[in-house]
């Protein structure tokens, strides 16, 4: 979807994009630790405000996934909240040739340009919705994944397996004392 900065009020303006179950299953394809799935489709709600040339986009929303949780393996759904506040200036037209050791600042990180007359929606929900994946989304706080030693997951029933940790530099001691 593209939005035409001519037709962008100084007024916020709302603009809502479907995004699609199988558009989310590309945008999601081989882009992460986890594999995450959408669980259905998500109509998303963009605001935007014109200020000058400058743009003014917002969105706060949330949109179902599935995914494995990262400690007991279990799969589970969850909502991963796609937030963002971004300005979006026009490129400048000739930016001459830059310095090879130009360093960049904060605010040079944070800035946003869009060309011509319109700015590509499609491809900010794409990087939104990626940044927004957890990297290693659990089912719970309470999550006590499995054992290490026999496979079993805690949070359905216990084991009886020694779990005892120890730093690999002090197993040297351990002979030591046993002696």
């Amino acid at each position: 979807m593209q939005l035409y900065v001519a037709k962008i009020s100084e007024e916020d303006n709302s603009f809502e994009q479907v995004l699609e179950q199988d558009w989310l299953a590309s945008v999601l394809e081989g882009r992460h630790s986890s594999e995450f799935r959408p669980a259905g489709s998500q109509t998303v709600t963009v605001w935007a405000r014109r200020s000058g040339a400058d743009v003014l986009l917002h969105a706060d929303t949330s949109i179902p996934m599935k995914t494995d949780c990262a400690s007991c393996l279990r799969e589970f759904e969850l909502e991963v909240p796609v937030n963002f506040s971004l300005t979006f200036k026009p490129r400048p037209g000739n930016r001459g040739n830059l310095p090879q050791d130009l360093e960049l600042t904060r605010d040079d990180l944070e800035e946003n340009y869009y060309q011509g007359e319109s700015i590509d929606l499609e491809e900010i929900l794409r990087e939104q919705v990626i940044l927004a994946l957890p990297m290693y989304p659990r089912c719970g706080e309470s999550c006590q994944g499995l054992c290490p030693v026999c496979g079993v997951n805690l949070n359905e029933k216990s084991c009886s397996c020694e779990r005892e940790e120890v730093d690999p530099r002090w197993v040297a001691l351990r002979t030591i004392t046993k002696q």
